[in-house]
């Protein structure tokens, strides 16, 4: 009688034998041959090869289909912002150069004008100064000159007198008591007599009310006609020519002053 089989028999003689180990280098070996068999089939011939490297290039233009009768390019609608803000931007470089260049132009004639107004500053300034100058000029002309010691004070308006003129009136300054403190009237160019005061050849001494004074000073003149190179002599609205000569009565010009009845005039005679 046959002894049953267990369920871990029927297990044994089920069991397949056990399949032969992998061999790795025998692969790679078969992949290797097949990869130089196939490049060995793809290989193109030489002639092949020559008509490739003579081929013509061709431009980026022509891969693109574009020719020279081809208009401008489009931007994409997706473009067309940057576009248009790299035009903003170069309209605002064009104003803002177009606004320093204003500025710098601004900038400029402010300049001038502060030169120009400071110009005419100083010439006015100048013109000033020289106008001073002028005046003190003539008020030192006017004024009296210090006269050396002993020498008669005569008080000019229109340049000095003559010598002679000047010489006289020492003389009478240092002989006459009290001729030394009157004011001496020099030259005088708003004066009428053309050969007397303008010309710096008459002298007024003014007495004023001393009468006596007058006389003196009349009676020196006299006396000393030819020495002091007298002219002519008028006081108390009279005038003497000569030393020797009569006094003639003059006209009534109006006034003291003007009839001579506060000062002798006397005018001399170029030397």
């Amino acid at each position: 009688m046959d002894r049953p089989r267990t369920f871990a028999g029927r297990a044994r003689a089920h069991r397949r034998p056990l399949s032969a180990p992998r061999r790795p280098g025998l692969y790679l070996g078969v992949a290797a041959a097949g990869a130089v068999l196939a490049n060995v089939l793809v290989v193109p011939e030489p002639g092949a090869q020559a008509e490739a490297g003579t081929a013509e290039p061709v431009s980026v233009a022509q891969q693109l289909g574009l020719t020279a009768s081809s208009g401008p390019a489009t931007a994409p609608p997706d473009l067309q912002p940057l576009v248009d803000l790299a035009a903003s931007r170069s309209s605002r470089e064009a104003e803002q150069v177009a606004a320093q260049q204003a500025q710098a132009a601004a900038d400029r004639a402010e300049l001038d004008r502060q030169q120009a107004e400071a110009g005419a500053r100083a010439a006015a300034e100048a013109a000033a100064a020289a106008e001073a100058a002028a005046r003190e000029a003539e008020v030192a002309a006017a004024a009296p000159a210090a006269a050396p010691a002993g020498a008669a004070l005569i008080t000019n308006s229109a340049g000095p007198v003559h010598r002679v003129v000047q010489a006289a009136a020492d003389a009478v300054v240092a002989n006459v008591p009290g001729a030394g403190s009157i004011t001496l009237g020099g030259t005088r160019g708003s004066a009428a007599d053309s050969g007397g005061h303008p010309s710096g050849l008459a002298l007024d001494y003014m007495v004023m009310s001393d009468a006596a004074l007058g006389d003196a000073i009349v009676a020196y003149h006299l006396a000393h006609w030819d020495a002091l190179g007298v002219d002519y002599i008028i006081w108390e609205q009279r005038m003497l020519s000569s030393p020797g000569g009569a006094w003639q009565q003059m006209e009534d010009r109006g006034g003291a002053t003007a009839n001579h009845m506060d000062h002798p005039h006397v005018n001399y005679r170029a030397g």
